[in-house]
């Protein structure tokens, strides 16, 4: 069980912070306070959400309109912006498609990514930073077994090549079946951390032997800084574990990482990463069961044991990516949570405050179609894709 002292490590963070101290030690993550769960309310119902209760955006404070690009997406999985009007789009099926919003054209980007196209597998997440794009991906071994792989490639200055391409990390062990591969990838403090789902195998998300179900972080090449479980395995980049298939990776203004995570039937859930933290998959359920209705673990849904998420959909809702909105187009939502919803194709907004989150709403639900990402740029425009064989790009544009 993981003790973690949190009026102490949230005085000494809140000091760090308010010095501006920019050299400390950022070798292990401190959570925000009331991340966890050990000293949260023992009262599990307020964890507990459904999404049928949730008050509707009015419809006239925007306006949600297609990007005309001439063209369509097939089950895309990510959209990163490059600057405020060129993105990269990925597809599943492999292509990396380069977008120019401000002349409403596009081109692929020729790659080498030895991405496999399987089950819930393919070209999934991507990320650009400094002088790299970093792309997560399904990746097939000799035995015809799959594993969630990252790596990472320079873009051409005329965006039609993807070059010097290398793999940085593969999950341990392979496996033959092609679900949960997680595959959210997030910087910060020049640690990648990356969501890994435990593959359908249920139980490897206690075990240290295994990348499945488990949150890691590594060096931007790929080598392993100190983690919390290096005395415990071989597998060192293990930053945290007990998750089932997080498709949602973000990052607060305090630095704090939050993910989405799918439950089985009910449990979805939302929270923050902790170092060394576990979420107890298979042995909780966060209010779900299995799909033949019989109960997950002991039946608890929740354990003092593990880490508590800030919420736990019950119906499930499918939730894929999430971001922290900031910016001015929607200035009264600045510090809100934006998830996406593949199940009941629902755009959610999540007012988070001290840890808790404190109101919930609908934007829009069954408008567009299964909502696979969302992204803002640095004016604070909502851009989204969804999971469609003929998918596009949305925009949501305030009228306020």
């Amino acid at each position: 069980m993981i003790k973690l002292f949190y009026s102490l490590i949230f005085l000494l963070t809140f000091l760090l912070f308010a010095c501006g101290n920019e050299e400390e030690d950022s070798s292990i993550f401190i959570p925000f306070e009331n991340s966890i769960t050990n000293e949260f309310e023992e009262n599990y119902d307020e964890i507990i959400s459904d999404y049928k209760n949730y008050s509707i955006v009015d419809e006239k404070n925007y306006s949600l309109e297609k990007v005309d690009l001439n063209t369509t997406f097939e089950n895309p999985w990510a959209i990163e912006f490059i600057d405020d009007n060129q993105a990269i789009i990925t597809e599943k099926k492999g292509r990396l498609v380069y977008v120019d919003f401000e002349n409403n054209t596009w081109k692929n980007i020729q790659h080498n990514i030895p991405s496999v196209l399987v089950g819930q597998g393919g070209l999934l997440d991507i990320l650009n930073h400094e002088d790299f794009l970093y792309v997560s991906f399904s990746k097939k071994n000799e035995n015809n077994d799959y594993t969630t792989a990252i790596g990472r490639g320079k873009l051409s200055d005329d965006y039609k090549n993807l070059y010097n391409f290398e793999i940085i990390f593969e999950a341990q062990p392979y496996f033959k079946e092609s679900v949960h591969f997680g595959s959210r990838i997030v910087i910060h403090d020049n640690h990648l951390y990356a969501s890994i789902g435990e593959r359908g195998k249920g139980k490897v998300g206690q075990e240290l032997d295994s990348h499945a179900g488990s949150i890691i972080r590594i060096n931007l090449d790929g080598t392993v800084p100190d983690n919390p479980f290096n005395e415990q395995t071989n597998l060192k980049e293990i930053f945290m574990i007990g998750v089932r298939n997080p498709q949602g990776m973000t990052k607060d203004n305090d630095g704090n990482l939050l993910i989405t995570n799918h439950g089985a039937k009910g449990g979805d859930f939302i929270g923050f990463i902790t170092s060394g933290g576990n979420y107890g998959w298979n042995k909780i359920g966060w209010g779900g069961k299995n799909y033949s209705g019989t109960s997950i673990g002991n039946g608890e849904s929740f354990s003092s044991e593990f880490n508590m998420p800030l919420l736990s959909w019950v119906p499930s809702i499918a939730p894929s990516d999430l971001i922290i909105y900031e910016g001015d187009e929607f200035f009264n939502w600045s510090g809100d949570i934006l998830v996406t919803s593949l199940k009941y194709k629902l755009l959610l907004k999540l007012e988070l405050e001290k840890g808790k989150i404190s109101n919930e709403e609908i934007i829009f639900k069954d408008k567009i179609g299964r909502l696979r990402d969302v992204e803002v740029n640095s004016k604070g425009e909502i851009f989204l894709i969804t999971d469609e064989k003929k998918s596009e790009i949305w925009k949501l544009i305030s009228k306020e």
